[in-house]
């Protein structure tokens, strides 16, 4: 089932939640012992010693999650409520050391490395920054929140689905970050994103998937069905030119560019771990020492990008096509990145 198909806690849970998730952490803690020592003595046979990195990783995030969610209890608590601002701002410290603590046991656990390809451009200054992402693999959104954050030293608004509030660490922290959740169903579904769009600081960027979902073959498949059964040959052979990539859906990068014409666009590619498709895949792929998150961007001054609507959609395409030729270029068999040059750096 996918996320965004997943209804919301009703409030009077989500108030109860919050409060029992320590206790449901200890709780799964308890629980979880067994599976580690499981995993210790399993390591004997499976020298990746899988099942123990994922047990101490889930643990662990459980815990950054709970932290998480106690230092918004005690900024709410504290005194830094004597403003929007300074409110504001230690709420963004949280979200930055919350990423910085999951990409660190991430990496710790199970190898994940940030790479850039080449170097990244942010923006114009003074501008809030549309960073519009390819969608594929396990932790791109964590991946690319973080590089956002870290390297281009602007923190992610984000658009979540609605079902991440049944986590009270994520609820709590990206309901006061105005994060948009997405409804499951019903409401403008776009109002959100233009609401945050046009909220944006100038030091903001705000990051959308245009794909919706994490291309796989089944779905890029299932698409391809679909656009033939309902008549649609032309968009049907456009989605099956694109190999690495879904067609990406553009009213919500449109409503998002409408509703701040000033920002500058980023689009987000990346390589390395858009062929992890299943749990089965990624289990056989753990750890993720010689597959690094290879990442490039491509950064447009506002004066540059369409606005107007017909325009921008096939201005987005094409950057989607420009996404998909990258990811083909620098991927090998097996989904590996091809080897870096000599000016990559690296992000992590």
């Amino acid at each position: 089932m996918r996320a965004r198909s997943i209804p919301p806690p009703p409030p009077a849970v989500r108030r109860l939640l919050a409060p029992l998730w320590p206790l449901v952490g200890v709780v799964v803690t308890g629980l979880m012992v067994p599976v580690v020592l499981a995993g210790a003595v399993h390591a004997l046979v499976d020298r990746r010693a899988r099942l123990l990195r994922m047990a101490c990783l889930a643990v662990l995030l459980l815990w950054v999650d709970i932290r998480t969610l106690a230092r918004c209890w005690a900024l709410a608590a504290g005194s830094v409520t004597s403003g929007r601002v300074p409110w504001r701002r230690a709420h963004e410290r949280v979200f930055t050391e919350a990423l910085d603590a999951l990409m660190f046991y991430t990496r710790r656990w199970l190898g994940l490395e940030v790479r850039l390809s080449d170097r990244m451009h942010f923006g114009t200054d003074g501008r809030p920054l549309l960073a519009l992402a390819r969608h594929a693999g396990p932790f791109d959104s964590l991946a690319i929140a973080w590089l956002l954050a870290r390297t281009a030293g602007r923190l992610p608004r984000i658009v979540l689905a609605e079902a991440l509030r049944w986590d009270p660490g994520v609820d709590t922290l990206l309901t006061r970050l105005d994060s948009y959740f997405v409804p499951s169903a019903g409401r403008d579904r776009l109002a959100g994103v233009r609401g945050m769009a046009a909220s944006l600081a100038p030091d903001d960027v705000l990051l959308l998937f245009p794909e919706g979902e994490n291309w796989t073959p089944a779905r890029r498949a299932r698409l391809i069905e679909r656009l033939r059964r309902g008549g649609e040959d032309e968009r049907a052979e456009r989605a099956e030119r694109l190999v690495n990539v879904l067609p990406p859906k553009v009213r919500g990068a449109w409503a998002a560019r409408s509703a701040r014409p000033d920002a500058d666009v980023m689009i987000v590619a990346h390589a390395g771990y858009g062929q992890l498709s299943s749990a089965r895949l990624v289990w056989e792929a753990m750890p993720f020492h010689d597959r690094p998150f290879l990442v490039r961007t491509w950064t447009y001054r506002a004066e540059d990008v369409p606005d107007e609507p017909v325009a921008f959609a096939a201005w987005l395409e094409a950057r989607w096509r420009q996404v998909d030729a990258w990811v083909s270029t620098h991927t090998a068999a097996g989904g590996i990145p091809t080897a870096l040059g000599p000016d990559e750096q690296t992000g992590a």
